[in-house]
């Protein structure tokens, strides 16, 4: 058997695959992301967490000199480490985050949350509280923060169970969760913000208070910028009713136009309240959206 390379670790095409959230974490935080323990800002606790790769150029204080006396191997105990900080994962389930194009290894809504089981897993390493709130029509899965290894596998197993279904409804669903939302907190985005570049902004000016960080990660198809292939072809709403015949080579011009429009109206509004955004695709890798999630994540504990 070929060893997968890092690049095919973070490959959703290769993610996709494996069922099982808790394994895919690590394969992707403990096998995809090479060097990312120098940026994990380690527990100085008491609590023993694991024990993990040396990376070379480390303090040799974190190295186990016992484990190195039986097996010759340099390995670094983490410990487990209270930050009292809390990270919040919000996650838009309506029915438009499960489409999959042709060409697509998954849904939209697959994407995110292994994004989100992702991130899940890095707070939870380095002793943060982690939270969920998923919501289409109405809500899906509310789990408050807390930290530890049994609250983590109640966070993993209730995104994998998520399913997209009904309409948004962003406006009610976020005025429920912002007035529960703690102290002190990052909150994490994910959605494909369809039709909601206008109102949705006002529901993220916490962000503006020092108190929280907002990142708003947008989860696209490549077919929902390009349109699918095809000579004629019937678009059907995905939360609703409403239906369109023509043929893609028709407005594909226009519709590349006015994805653009949106798309950068979206990212003007958001940061107006100092959310930071980024678009996503879902055939792309999961290093980026991870690397700017611990960025933020460090620069708010530091």
């Amino acid at each position: 058997m070929v060893a997968a390379t890092d690049n095919e670790l973070l490959n959703p095409a290769h993610l996709s695959r494996i069922e099982d959230f808790s394994l895919l974490v690590r394969v992707v935080v403990d096998g995809g992301l090479p060097g990312i323990h120098r940026s994990l800002r380690q527990g100085r606790g008491t609590e023993f967490f694991q024990y993990r790769p040396y990376d070379p150029g480390e303090d040799l204080k974190v190295i186990d000199w016992k484990v190195y006396a039986k097996r010759e191997e340099l390995v670094a105990k983490t410990f487990q480490e209270d930050t009292n900080f809390n990270l919040f994962l919000v996650i838009d389930t309506s029915a438009s985050m499960g489409y999959r194009g042709a060409k697509a290894s998954c849904t939209k809504l697959h994407y995110a949350t292994m994004l989100a089981a992702c991130f899940a897993y890095l707070a939870y390493r380095q002793g943060d509280r982690v939270g969920l709130f998923a919501y289409g029509e109405e809500v899906q899965q509310w789990i408050r923060p807390k930290s530890g290894h049994a609250h983590f596998g109640r966070v993993v197993n209730a995104l994998a169970q998520l399913k997209a279904e009904g309409e948004n409804k962003h406006e009610a669903m976020w005025d429920q969760m912002v007035g529960n939302m703690p102290g002190r907190s990052t909150v994490v985005f994910l959605s494909d913000f369809l039709e909601a570049e206008d109102f949705l902004p006002e529901r993220l000016r916490f962000a503006l208070s020092s108190r929280y960080e907002a990142l708003c990660l947008q989860v696209l198809d490549r077919e929902e910028e390009t349109l699918p292939e095809g000579d004629a072809l019937r678009f059907v709403e995905m939360e609703g009713n409403r239906e369109v015949s023509t043929s893609p080579e028709v407005i594909r011009s226009e519709f590349r136009n006015h994805m653009a429009v949106f798309k950068e109206t979206l990212a003007q509004n958001l940061r107006g309240v100092s959310a930071e955004f980024e678009s996503l695709f879902t055939d792309q890798d999961l290093g980026h959206a991870l690397r700017k999630f611990l960025g933020i994540r460090n620069r708010n504990v530091g």
